[in-house]
């Protein structure tokens, strides 16, 4: 009897060592969070330290939305976010308001890639950066054009659209075109003149499928480029089935991306091609 009680606590000793014992969340997490107005939120999680960095995008819809914090240890195995998210930890995945986001990498911050808006301007051709962020409950536009640096605040007297300001510039953030940009097109005014930009990337498409299978009904797509490659992000409501792919091959009118299993091929007529184990899965550009 005395053998069996002995067991039985070393067992439960064994759980309980299990949390206690010291080990690193830090790296990059991904998952699909519910949402009621939307297929869900894809969300990348970047931990470093007792710091993290969170990037939300509303399946499709317009925008990308980035949060810098800090993280509070609340036990050793649940870890809190400063925005009130709560972090459970089990293995290579961590429970989110109670959604797995399982860790994709070891990275300690978000790619640029996903934080900054590459642009150029319409009028000189002049090449600028836009990243928008929030950071202890304070939306901020970081702006980079003509070799100064503007950090604006949002304006919370503007109701109706969204715009960052300082003393004397303004930077409004336009949603013309629902889709092809991830970030919105800003129009900057310096306090003397006014600039419009194009986005370079990322940018932003809606595809959907024009068959009935067992493959997702629709993608979310960014294109964009990390300065070395260039890169699809397939995203869905079902993360098992968001995809991460480098272009292999590109042309004038087309492109293919494929990690040698998946591959995304992109026509020229508003069209895209899912191939999965040899079979072909047509969609069209919404």
């Amino acid at each position: 009897m005395n053998r069996i009680l002995g067991l039985a606590l070393v067992g439960i000793m064994l759980v309980f060592s299990s949390c206690e014992t010291s080990q690193s969340y830090d790296g990059t997490y991904e998952g699909i969070l519910p949402a009621a107005d939307c297929p869900g939120i894809y969300m990348l999680l970047a931990i470093h330290g007792d710091q993290y960095e969170l990037m939300e995008k509303y399946i499709m819809r317009a925008g990308i939305f980035v949060t810098y914090g800090k993280i509070q240890n609340v036990s050793s195995c649940k870890l809190r976010l400063d925005n009130e998210g709560d972090l459970t930890f089990h293995g290579d995945t961590l429970l989110y308001r109670n959604v797995p986001l399982k860790r994709v990498s070891f990275q300690k911050e978000l790619p640029d890639i996903y934080k900054s808006q590459f642009l150029k301007e319409n009028q000189s051709g002049e090449d600028a950066t836009v990243s928008l962020y929030e950071m202890g409950n304070q939306r901020y536009a970081d702006f980079y054009f003509k070799d100064k640096e503007y950090k604006l605040k949002l304006n919370p007297q503007n109701n109706s659209e969204d715009e960052y300001i300082d003393k004397n510039c303004s930077l409004k953030i336009l949603f013309e075109d629902e889709y092809a940009s991830v970030f919105g097109i800003p129009v900057f005014n310096d306090g003397k003149n006014s600039y419009t930009f194009t986005a370079l990337t990322p940018t932003n498409n809606i595809y959907i499928s024009e068959t009935k299978s067992h493959v997702p009904s629709f993608f979310d797509v960014i294109y964009y480029n990390d300065g070395m490659q260039a890169f699809v992000k397939l995203i869905t409501s079902e993360i098992e089935n968001c995809y991460t792919l480098p272009q292999t091959d590109a042309s004038s009118k087309t492109a293919d991306y494929s990690d040698g299993k998946i591959k995304w091929q992109l026509g020229n007529h508003q069209d895209a091609t899912l191939i999965i184990d040899d079979k072909e899965y047509k969609y069209r550009e919404q």
